[in-house]
């Protein structure tokens, strides 16, 4: 037989409808693959911000700082301020002089006197700069977050915010505390341990008692943290400019000078509190005529009597504080 005819494979061409068909499929799958993508990245970014942050790891490092601290600070200067609180008091003892008074007080009760106030000092101290500490880094995260980095001026007005409202806390906190401390400097330290004597104070003058002279403690505390805290950090900067100082030693410094300009600048405020605290019940006056009493009985000098001493013993505590805090905090 004859072989039959060889078919060609006929090439199928696709028509125009079709084509268009394919065409816009193709931009269908990649539009689809688009979103796609971009919807896993939007829920991935969501994810990441809802979920809470991480618990500040320097926490419990600036408490641990801040009890350390306080509790050294209370042991190794309590002296400066049991002179202090007498030259305040007692117009012969300023007349004295700081070390002359710091005598006095040896002869009359020896190491026990010059110590005295101690336990609720340490309690006070410890907690204080502890919260002081705390609230500080809290503060300071919540403004970076709120405002980022600052420089110039606006980083210094943040610092004195930050400085002064860290310190409220701490002082209204601890004022009962103060309280006991100041009239056991005096020799006036009721019996018994730390709650016996808040326990005591409270049923014989109630919160008038526990909380005398809080408007000058403020008055003196919030100011003197704000300027020492904006002090501080300019002070530290200054220093590392000059390289080669190490970071504790630069914070102690600068804590040191820091306080030395706060201290002066907030002495009357402390002498005011004194004189409050220290005054009988029934002739406890309001912080304004008690200011204007013991100008007339003793003159504007008596706004800075006991500085030396207070000088002394704020720029040695700031000094190992803040070289505490740079060691332990970093």
């Amino acid at each position: 037989d004859a072989p039959g005819p060889v078919l060609k494979p006929q090439r199928c061409v696709p028509d125009h409808r079709t084509t268009m068909r394919r065409q816009h499929l193709l931009g269908h799958l990649s539009l689809l693959s688009l979103a796609l993508a971009a919807n896993g990245e939007a829920a991935a970014a969501l994810s990441s911000s809802s979920s809470p942050p991480p618990p500040p790891a320097d926490r419990g490092r600036r408490a641990f700082a801040g009890l350390l601290a306080g509790t050294l600070s209370s042991v190794l200067f309590q002296p400066f301020d049991v002179v202090n609180t007498r030259m305040q008091v007692a117009p012969a003892a300023a007349r004295a002089g700081m070390l002359r008074t710091a005598s006095a007080v040896w002869r009359e009760g020896g190491a026990a006197a010059l110590w005295a106030g101690t336990v609720p000092s340490a309690v006070r101290l410890a907690g204080g700069i502890m919260l002081y500490f705390v609230f500080l880094g809290e503060a300071e995260r919540a403004a970076r977050a709120a405002f980022g980095e600052l420089r110039g001026a606006a980083k210094g007005a943040l610092d004195f915010a930050l400085g002064g409202g860290s310190r409220t806390a701490a002082a209204f906190i601890f004022c009962p505390i103060t309280v006991l401390k100041t009239r056991a400097e005096l020799g006036g330290g009721g019996g018994g341990g730390l709650l016996a004597q808040l326990a005591s104070l409270a049923r014989r003058e109630g919160a008038a008692g526990l909380w005398a002279g809080i408007g000058p403690s403020l008055a003196r505390d919030v100011p003197y943290s704000a300027v020492s805290l904006l002090l501080l950090r300019y002070l530290q900067q200054r220093l590392r400019a000059l390289g080669g100082i190490p970071e504790v030693v630069a914070a102690a410094a600068a804590g040191a000078a820091a306080a030395t300009c706060a201290t002066v600048a907030t002495q009357p405020a402390d002498v005011l509190r004194t004189h409050l605290v220290m005054a009988p019940q029934d002739k406890r006056l309001a912080a304004l005529p008690a200011l204007s009493a013991l100008l007339r009985q003793r003159g504007a000098g008596a706004l800075f009597v006991g500085s030396k001493a207070r000088v002394c013993r704020r720029m040695l505590m700031q000094a190992l504080s803040w070289g505490i805090f740079q060691a332990v905090v970093g």
